[in-house]
């Protein structure tokens, strides 16, 4: 026996009963959802599936897995919204009884209440064909959500949707058939090109990668946003289309007023947001700290929100909370 496997005296040999229990010996840990060694492909045979690099394995059972999941997911987001709908529905129809009209003259009070602000924003949706499905349904959403919010402000602006077209128009008329009673008086969508709407000596292009910095909007311009989820496939995409269009461009003054802990590209509605808020506040340090979600943020401009908390707000949309209203 070596030296190392003497027993210490005065030591007692460990019996079986107190043997510690090693690494080896503990039960696995089960994870949440199947293994991608032991899953079952629902699209092709197991003998396939196994000869698949690993990395490929896991996408397609994440895939089938999703997509097998769908079909209820998506029933229950529709059912999400008919209730909110039935709850907008039902306060409305107290409000109205409680002030002696109805649902629509409710709207109408509210309508004359908002302020007109003259400014005037276009979203440019002609970049269809660089978007995938995922992207369209995204910057679908994105669109809506635009109409809401100007529906909602204060200080209502002229919203104008151009060159709606392709798999995008295919969108709003299949899933988002609503739209056709949007009201003019806070959308209006064309299939044409903002060039065809505008005269050129009107049109500011806001665009991140633009030298010239917006400090005010002037009425007497149309502000275009580019419709676009590109996840920065595309850069200088939309500064390169305003410069071979002789339009102007711009950027935001966000970097001027708060400094961010992550890219500085912002989704259709964030702009717009963004923009709205300034022209109801006069300020866009606040437009910016209101708007923009605050995981974006450097953790000094956190603190000098007055100790707001970091919103738990995700993009893309989120992003996503992708569905139409």
């Amino acid at each position: 026996m070596s030296d190392a496997e003497k027993p210490v005296e005065g030591s007692t040999q460990p019996t079986e009963a107190t043997t510690p229990i090693t690494e080896t010996s503990k039960p696995p840990v089960e994870k949440n959802g199947p293994s991608v060694k032991t899953y079952q492909p629902t699209t092709m045979s197991l003998e396939a599936f196994r000869s698949l690099p690993l990395s490929q394995r896991k996408k397609l059972m994440r895939q089938e897995l999703w997509d097998q999941r769908a079909s209820e997911m998506h029933e229950k987001k529709r059912q999400m919204r008919r209730d909110s709908r039935k709850r907008r529905s039902q306060r409305l129809a107290q409000e109205a009884e409680a002030q002696g009209t109805t649902a629509q003259g409710i709207k109408r009070m509210r309508l004359e209440a908002q302020e007109r602000s003259g400014v005037r924003l276009v979203l440019d949706m002609a970049f269809d064909e660089k978007m995938d499905e995922r992207e369209i349904k995204s910057v679908a959403s994105q669109v809506t959500r635009c109409y809401a919010v100007n529906r909602q402000a204060a200080k209502r602006v002229d919203l104008h949707v151009t060159r709606l077209h392709g798999k995008l128009a295919e969108r709003f008329a299949s899933k988002i058939t609503q739209h056709t009673l949007w009201s003019p008086d806070h959308v209006t969508m064309h299939d044409k090109e903002y060039l065809e709407v505008f005269a050129k000596d009107e049109l500011v292009y806001l665009t991140a990668d633009s030298p010239n910095v917006i400090e005010s909007l002037d009425p007497a311009k149309a502000y275009v946003i580019g419709g676009i989820v590109d996840k920065n496939r595309y850069p200088r995409l939309t500064l390169d289309k305003a410069e071979a269009q002789g339009i102007a461009h711009a950027r935001l003054p966000i970097a001027e007023y708060v400094k961010m802990s992550t890219r500085k590209v912002m989704t259709v509605n964030q702009i717009f947001e963004m923009l709205l808020r300034y022209i109801d506040v006069g300020d866009w340090k606040t437009a910016f700290m209101d708007v923009i979600p605050q995981r974006k943020f450097k953790h000094d401009e956190l603190e000098a929100k007055d100790g707001d908390e970091a919103s738990a707000e995700e993009e893309e949309e989120e992003e996503e909370e992708e569905e139409e209203e």
